[in-house]
């Protein structure tokens, strides 16, 4: 254990490594080899109006549908398959225990993203805790930033997991799913019946114009089609999820938490990949034990002075392997 008292900051040069999420980036090459059996094999529902209107427009509405609808997929396979918890597992961590006063709480919910774009759903909400001094290690071990607050004092930031924004996530993706499929097929016979009610004809100028005006049309209305999809099936998730965890230990826990309550906290602990300090992800345990009584900032002497002992034992509880 350091002796030293934390430097708030950045602590070491250098870029933050960052893992390069990737999965949302194959939505497209999948979307649109499914597309292309399609194009291939034909949809029967749809088979007549290429016929009507014409191998080039065919191909145009098609095309506009299924950019419009992986653009959209695309969207929400970014968000979805982040590594949350929810489909993908969190970065691997070590399962820690230490001690503190809570600085602040942030409730990290917004009704505008739940309504309208569950898929990008976070987490719960977000409490930092100044560290006793026991446990400084886990703010400072390979961190590239420390967080303190006002008064200098070391921060732990701990997020708590929301299932329902889970829900949220998963009914996204079925809803999308869906929604994508059904967005090019509307979206095809939208734009081939505008085609076919403007008198589109393999000639001139204007036959390029109107399969520019075709594959705009589709574009939108599978676009459109996709994000309602994703939308409704992620309202039907969070349902379902808040419903089935409304009574979770650690969300109750976090929501009665005020500045000033000394805590025992429990979970995976990680270096965040954007800023690059070391946090808790996710939250498994919070032991409410009293409250200092005075306003914050907080200092570490006060950390120390509140909780002279604690659920964790501190002399068998040693920096784990990062």
């Amino acid at each position: 254990m350091s002796t030293m008292a934390p430097a708030c900051g950045a602590q070491q040069p250098g870029n933050i490594p960052t893992p390069f999420d990737w999965w949302p980036f194959v939505a497209a090459p999948i979307i649109g080899g499914a597309l292309v059996y399609v194009w291939t094999n034909g949809i029967p529902i749809i088979n007549g109006i290429v016929g009507a209107s014409g191998a080039a427009l065919g191909f145009s509405t098609l095309t506009g549908g299924a950019a419009g609808a992986a653009s959209i997929a695309t969207l929400v396979l970014y968000y979805v398959l982040k590594a949350d918890g929810c489909i993908r597992s969190v970065p691997k961590g070590a399962n820690i225990c230490f001690s503190g006063i809570v600085n602040d709480t942030t409730d990290e919910n917004s009704t505008a993203v739940d309504i309208l774009a569950p898929f990008a759903m976070g987490p719960a909400g977000v409490f930092d805790v100044v560290v006793k001094s026991t446990y400084w290690h886990y703010v400072t071990d390979d961190s590239f930033w420390v967080y303190c607050d006002d008064a200098g004092a070391a921060m732990l930031p701990c997020l708590v997991k929301s299932e329902t924004a889970c829900g949220g996530h998963i009914g996204s993706l079925v809803g999308v799913t869906v929604g994508a499929i059904g967005g090019v097929i509307l979206g095809y016979l939208a734009a081939a019946a505008v085609g076919i009610a403007i008198g589109c004809t393999a000639t001139g100028f204007f036959y390029l114009l109107c399969l520019i005006i075709a594959f705009i049309i589709a574009a939108i209305v599978a676009a459109v089609v996709a994000y309602a999809g994703a939308v409704i099936g992620g309202a039907a998730g969070e349902g379902i999820a808040a419903a089935a965890n409304a009574n979770d230990p650690v969300v109750k826990a976090w929501k009665g938490l005020s500045p000033g309550d000394i805590v025992t906290v429990q979970g995976n602990w990680v270096t965040d990949d954007s800023l690059g300090n070391n946090e808790i992800f996710y939250t498994t345990s919070i032991n409410r034990t009293g409250n200092v009584g005075s306003p914050g900032p907080y200092t570490t002497a006060q950390a120390d002075d509140a909780i002279p002992s604690d659920d964790c034992n501190s002399n068998s509880n040693p920096p784990p392997p990062r």
